[in-house]
């Protein structure tokens, strides 16, 4: 008898005790981070930068718009970029890099497919536009002394690749690896001479004991403005 009651009495609704609770703080907002916006638009004097982690078969079409041309693991580009800002290097950190260089102004399907693979589950297209070179981002080139060690580098860089083409064509590189570990040297000994006259100003300006982070943060930043 004592158990039964026992048991009616549990089933009975539990009174609700409420205790006192600070103030709640509000559940935070977490802003979504936005997508990046695909490029797919780029200047006649602009690359397009293709990175995979696996071989690619790339078809333009039509064809005569738009050149690829395999670009090599940990290889250096010195350019201007679909979607960069000016004259840059990029490096091709992955696998397997495709630079896509504009013939002329138009519009191509890029038509993308795993190399060896005839599964057309695979395949990607993509519809770029080739505009042609903007004369205004020549007229507002910066012409402080960065403007200038970085058109001497392009100067250099390019005449590397005709000295390169050169060699290849006599016969003096003839393996992809000797035409890389060429190409990688002289575009090294390129840059350092281009850009040693900004080194040697800076260190004439803050280095050693006349080393503060104030003076290094206001004379490097008018790099940003180009004065």
């Amino acid at each position: 008898m004592r158990l039964l009651l026992l048991c009616l009495l549990w089933l009975q609704d539990q009174p609700q005790i409420e205790f006192p609770e600070g103030v709640r703080p509000p559940t935070p907002v977490v802003e979504p981070e936005p997508e990046p916006t695909p490029v797919d638009t780029f200047a006649v004097d602009e690359l397009y930068l293709i990175q995979s982690d696996s071989d690619l078969h790339l078809i333009p079409s039509p064809s005569g718009i738009v050149q690829v041309t395999a670009a090599r693991s940990g290889g250096v580009v010195f350019s201007k970029f679909a979607g960069g800002d000016g004259l840059e290097e990029r490096q091709v950190t992955r696998a397997h890099g495709y630079i896509l260089r504009g013939l002329q102004p138009g519009t191509v399907e890029l038509i993308v497919l795993p190399a060896g693979s005839q599964d057309l589950g695979q395949l990607r297209r993509r519809t770029l536009t080739i505009r042609a070179g903007g004369s205004q981002d020549q007229q507002t080139q910066p012409t402080d002394d960065v403007g200038q060690a970085f058109r001497e580098y392009e100067k250099n860089w390019r005449s590397l690749q005709r000295d390169l083409a050169n060699r290849l064509d006599r016969g003096e590189i003839t393996t992809e690896e000797q035409a890389f570990e060429w190409f990688l040297a002289a575009n090294t000994e390129a840059r350092r001479i281009a850009f040693t006259p900004l080194l040697q100003a800076e260190q004439a300006e803050f280095g050693v004991e006349k080393w503060t982070a104030k003076k290094h943060a206001n004379y490097i930043r008018r790099y940003f403005d180009g004065r």
